[in-house]
């Protein structure tokens, strides 16, 4: 199935892949910073308000490694909410949290600055052990690999979008904290879930990938980072 996703994104089309990003749903993980009426709302309904996270643990830019769509991920990252969600989320407010979010392509939330919705938020539960520890799974495109490694980080970031079926796009914080984030694609479902469980936990874990060259320039992008395994490597530490 895979394949044949691909092969419907050619090169000449860029823009029209790109719109394939629009409908998403995932989670992100990291300090809730900010909670402020969106300025874009300040008139007669006032009932928008944006949230940021600062994605991971003691971070502040973002120093961006590995490819991905263009703007669909950044830090800080930002989310809308309403009005009578803003209690719930401002008791948050220096807390690592897990943020559960979509991105529909008609927002309820009128003309919000940021396309990602909140759909639910709670603190990280760093005490919860996860079995099993490490988890294979597969690479199925046959794009050509220009290289493979590991990467050693917190999962900050996951996104399964409608409109691909199993492609999935992950960003992690490299090493225990600050600034550098990359990013992965996962074309498998069990890694998917695995990667979901190890940021709601903020596990640091080993990411191993293959670097792939990109022959039908999917998203406009040269190479891509696919995810092989997961393996945590301690559990129980949020700093």
């Amino acid at each position: 199935m895979l394949w044949i996703i691909l092969s419907l994104i050619s090169a000449s089309t860029p823009i029209s892949a790109r719109s394939l990003i629009i409908d998403t749903k995932g989670y992100v993980s990291g300090q809730l910073s900010r909670v402020s009426l969106d300025a874009n709302q300040s008139g007669a309904f006032g009932r928008v308000y944006i949230g940021e996270i600062l994605l991971g643990h003691d971070s502040a830019t973002f120093v961006s490694l590995g490819n991905q769509p263009r703007g669909l991920v950044a830090n800080p990252w930002r989310f809308c909410f309403e009005k009578n969600e803003y209690d719930e989320v401002e008791d948050l407010i220096g807390n690592i949290v897990i943020l559960k979010f979509k991105t529909p392509r008609k927002s309820s939330l009128l003309s919000c600055t940021s396309a990602n919705e909140l759909v639910d938020v709670y603190p990280a539960n760093n005490d919860q052990i996860l079995e099993p520890s490490h988890v294979i799974g597969a690479i199925r495109t046959t794009d050509p690999q220009i290289s493979h490694g590991v990467e050693f980080g917190r999962v900050v970031n996951v996104i399964k979008n409608k409109n691909l079926f199993n492609i999935y796009f992950m960003t992690i914080q490299v090493g225990s904290g600050g600034s550098k984030f990359r990013h992965f694609i996962i074309d498998d479902t069990d890694l998917f879930y695995f990667a979901i469980q190890s940021l709601q936990t903020a596990a640091m874990v080993k990411v191993h990938y293959s670097d792939r060259f990109s022959r039908r320039n999917l998203f406009g992008l040269s190479s891509m980072s696919y995810v092989s395994e997961i393996e945590m490597v301690n559990q129980g530490n949020i700093d």
